[in-house]
């Protein structure tokens, strides 16, 4: 039987309507019971995990609330959770990331990659459909990778960046001729 809310009614006789109280009570802990520790428990009412099903609309927030839902992600085209802040502002899908890039509850944008540099080089940050672009970057950090024990004496140093790319310069400090370093880099934005 399905919950009745209209039960029980002033005019009602408790042995009349037992079966409709009985069935709303258990209707009552079916509802409590899905994702919850049940009545009597030890962890009584508290949620053991959270299901967020996928929403077609953004839910909208006033004043003051904050929403948490899932929405299929432009990015990913799979389901992510988000947050949206109050007034109906920003959407921040923070479980989105993917090869090279995350984002974090924040907003903040996070990149990275391995790369090389030979001398005076530009490397260009991944953009694509599914990958976000930068609207501000804030720091850019490069940590030398030496392939061989041979190659130990080599540097690279970080020039300029912007939300686009950044430029840096490679070298081997005491090898003539190439100066091609490989180096990782994590980039931090909006």
């Amino acid at each position: 039987m399905p919950f009745n809310e209209n039960i029980p009614q002033s005019t009602d006789i408790p042995a009349t309507s037992q079966a409709q109280l009985l069935a709303n009570f258990k209707a009552i802990k079916t509802l409590v019971d899905v994702n919850h520790d049940t009545f009597s428990a030890a962890d009584e009412g508290k949620h053991k995990f959270a299901n967020f099903p996928e929403q077609g609309v953004n839910p909208a927030t006033a004043v003051n609330e904050v929403a948490l839902f899932s929405r299929e992600s432009t990015l990913t085209g799979i389901s992510e959770l988000c947050v949206r802040n109050e007034n109906n502002g920003t959407i921040y899908e923070f479980t989105s990331r993917g090869v090279s890039w995350t984002r974090l509850p924040s907003g903040i944008l996070l990149k990275w990659g391995i790369a090389t540099a030979d001398g005076d080089s530009t490397v260009t940050f991944p953009v694509a459909a599914n990958i976000p672009a930068f609207t501000t970057c804030y720091s850019v950090q490069l940590t030398l990778v030496v392939a061989a024990a041979g190659d130990a004496d080599q540097a690279v140093r970080l020039k300029s960046y912007t939300n686009l790319d950044f430029n840096c310069y490679g070298s081997k400090r005491i090898t003539l001729g190439s100066h091609l370093v490989g180096f990782t880099y994590l980039a931090i934005g909006i």
